[in-house]
């Protein structure tokens, strides 16, 4: 237990946070982006009110109701850390678990998730984001082993095709064809799979190395789309599992509802 505040100030300057004062006083986690104000994390946490709590007076007034009808995260979330009578809490309030607390809190303000309802919203759309985007890549890879097996095809084609000619022309052709078979069957199937493209003329080695690297180049571009997402599918995913962990602690009563989310 702290006994004033300059002490807890201290103990979390300790554990890695920046302190800064002014009107209000904040703190930053060291992988923190921005100073989060403690009063943010609600009514309990106002220097006016730590002062109270640490000299034993009671607990601020419940939070005032959200005019919507959603349910408001950030204010369950309070709720949640205003719970400190329970053994529960007990339990969840130390240091550690008040950093995560602060970070859960500052990721959903700089996002502007207000609502269990927009946090699922936004937990889907970026699972969504993830499929499309492997399917993506998926399809641009096969493009290009489609499209450079094609190219061996045509190369096939090109050099071979005066055999074939020759084949073609020849007065004995099972003669011919015993001295240049592996050729001629060569050629065949590189003209069976040019035909299966549809392809009624020629592209040249320059045009086909132009289409090549615009795939090269999409699939980078895909696959630096998909670590960013899956760094963004992390994230949410490490939010909703402390949120059901902060949830869970101080209201039991809720632990199915938010493991649903």
């Amino acid at each position: 237990m702290s006994s004033s505040l300059e002490d807890l100030l201290a103990r979390l300057q300790r554990e890695g946070y920046e302190i800064k004062r002014g009107k209000y006083i904040s703190a930053r986690a060291p992988d923190q982006e921005r100073f989060t104000r403690l009063k943010t994390l609600g009514a309990d946490y106002t220097e006016e009110a730590v002062d109270s709590r640490i000299a034993g007076g009671p607990r601020p007034s419940r939070q005032p109701q959200q005019r919507s009808g959603k349910v408001s995260l950030l204010i369950d979330i309070q709720n949640n850390i205003k719970a400190q009578q329970s053994a529960g809490y007990q339990r969840w309030a130390t240091i550690e678990n008040l950093k995560r607390a602060a970070a859960t809190m500052n990721f959903l303000t700089e996002h502007g998730i207000g609502s269990y309802e927009e946090l699922v919203e936004r937990c889907d759309a970026v699972a969504a984001a993830s499929i499309r985007t492997r399917e993506s890549l998926r399809d641009t890879e096969q493009q290009i082993a489609d499209l450079a097996l094609l190219g061996k095809q045509i190369d096939t084609y090109r050099k071979l095709k005066s055999v074939y000619d020759r084949y073609k022309a020849s007065k004995d052709k099972e003669k011919f064809l015993r001295g240049f078979e592996s050729e001629i069957i060569l050629f065949e199937a590189a003209a069976r799979e040019i035909k299966k493209a549809g392809l009624t003329k020629l592209p040249t080695a320059e045009k086909l190395k132009v289409e090549l690297d615009g795939l090269s180049s999409r699939k980078n571009a895909l696959q630096t789309e998909l670590r960013n997402i899956q760094r963004e599918e992390k994230e949410y995913g490490t939010l909703r599992k402390n949120i059901a962990s902060m949830m869970c602690l101080a209201f039991p009563e809720k632990k199915g509802e938010q493991l649903e989310l």
